[in-house]
């Protein structure tokens, strides 16, 4: 027993590390462990002793989201993990509607434990939006959002009654509070950033996630985005840090009433810039806007 509570242990130090910069896309940017853990929890809860799946749960995304590869995954938690942890990791290189048809249409052919892994993370997914969804998240959009996991489970089904009964749950009780609610992303978001007093100042950094070699057509391309929406703003390139490697990088400041314009802003600059989120900081409070359709 001790062993394996340190293997879990282990696990848990390990997707802390390889995640440590990640945040969930909500406007509460909460760390993205505490999705980990929750599906890691929903798992042990009806998969009961078997450590394998556990362990895999807490890992699920580490090939997909971070540099682990599948030998180094293998050598630390055993094949078993790595497999399951694979079967879970989508082809990035796929445009994103290929992704989602894959994911679909492959579900059924996944091992039972590479199920159960899935529908607690889509399950994590769901009780996320209900509370913090993506900034720019209509409520159709989050309806449609739940549409597509219900999809995806009823492809996978026959894993594991239990997690598909908490599944049948979760789904309806997030229903019911999108509708009753009507809480969109922007709303959340806007709670996150507006200010108390004055009209804020809003801060966009473009991170340059490839650390491209950024020139005068990349400031240009940022000011036009800007000048669509805003008469005014100031743009600059900048030195910074991002997954601990030095960049350039480049910020405009924004001086508006309007966060909801801003989180549109980012959303368009993530399009223009193919990059996969934009950061926005007021009075101190930062947010990340994604572009992925992902939750």
């Amino acid at each position: 027993m001790t062993g394996e509570v340190r293997r879990l242990t282990k696990a848990l130090a390990f997707a802390a590390e390889a995640h440590r910069n990640h945040r969930r896309k909500g406007a509460s940017q909460e760390p993205y462990v505490n999705h980990l853990i929750e599906v890691l929890d929903l798992v042990a809860s009806v998969e009961g002793e078997d450590m394998d799946v556990i362990v895999a749960a807490l890992l699920h995304d580490v090939l997909e989201d971070t540099r682990t590869g599948y030998d180094e995954l293998a050598a630390a938690f055993g094949v078993r993990v790595a497999r399951i942890v694979q079967e879970n990791s989508d082809d990035m290189t796929l445009p994103k509607p290929e992704r989602r048809r894959v994911r679909q249409a492959g579900l059924s052919n996944k091992s039972r434990e590479a199920r159960v892994v899935k529908l607690a993370d889509i399950i994590s997914n769901l009780r996320a939006i209900a509370v913090s969804p993506p900034a720019g998240w209509s409520s159709d959009r989050r309806l449609g959002y739940l549409e597509s996991c219900r999809n995806l489970v009823d492809a996978g089904r026959g894993c594991n009654a239990e997690i598909e009964r908490i599944f049948d749950y979760t789904a309806k009780a997030v229903e019911q509070a999108i509708r009753a609610e009507g809480i969109d992303g922007s709303a959340s978001a806007r709670r996150e950033l507006e200010a108390a007093i004055g009209q804020p100042v809003h801060l966009v950094y473009m991170p340059n996630t490839r650390c491209r070699s950024l020139g005068a057509g990349d400031v240009d391309l940022l000011c036009q985005t800007i000048a669509q929406t805003f008469p005014s703003a100031t743009v600059q390139t900048a030195e910074g840090i991002h997954e601990s490697r030095r960049r350039t990088m480049l910020i405009g400041r924004i001086r508006t009433d309007s966060s909801d314009a801003v989180v549109a802003l980012a959303q368009r600059l993530c399009i223009a810039f193919d990059e996969p989120f934009v950061g926005i900081e007021v009075d101190g409070r930062y947010i990340r806007i994604y572009g992925d359709d992902t939750a």
